[in-house]
């Protein structure tokens, strides 16, 4: 029966290419830029541009959707958050019309955080991290 000898140097060049770009197994770093834009894309119609809770779909919603520039996120934690946008605000007692987002990535979700609390201390003249 004949030997057959496979090269895996290319499958590991291709491996270890992957990882280090990213694609493969590489944690993100949270970041409120890469908030911005979850934010901009699922919550600014309703939340508002600058987080007042002012957006376009805000007249239509009751109770209106909550200020982020008023200090609340102070007095929340970080899992808090992340189970109201994932879950919804009925899952932690809020309004019902905060709607769930249960498919946002953990790097999406993190970086989304991050930034709906930079909103606040954008307004509270706090210095955003």
């Amino acid at each position: 029966m004949p030997q057959f000898r496979v090269s895996i140097g290319p499958v590991a060049a291709a491996v270890a290419f992957l990882a280090s770009s990213g694609s493969v197994g590489a944690a993100q770093k949270a970041t409120p830029t890469a908030g911005q834009t979850v934010y901009d894309r699922d919550c600014a119609t309703c939340h508002g541009p600058e987080g007042k809770g002012d957006g376009e779909q805000a007249t239509y919603i009751t109770p209106g959707p909550q200020d982020f520039t008023k200090g609340i996120l102070d007095k929340r934690s970080d899992d808090f958050l992340t189970s109201v946008i994932t879950k919804g605000g009925q899952a932690q007692g809020l309004s019902e019309s905060m709607p769930g987002f249960p498919k946002l990535s953990k790097a999406d979700l993190q970086s989304l955080v991050a930034y709906i609390r930079q909103l606040g201390k954008r307004s509270s003249g706090q210095k955003a991290k």
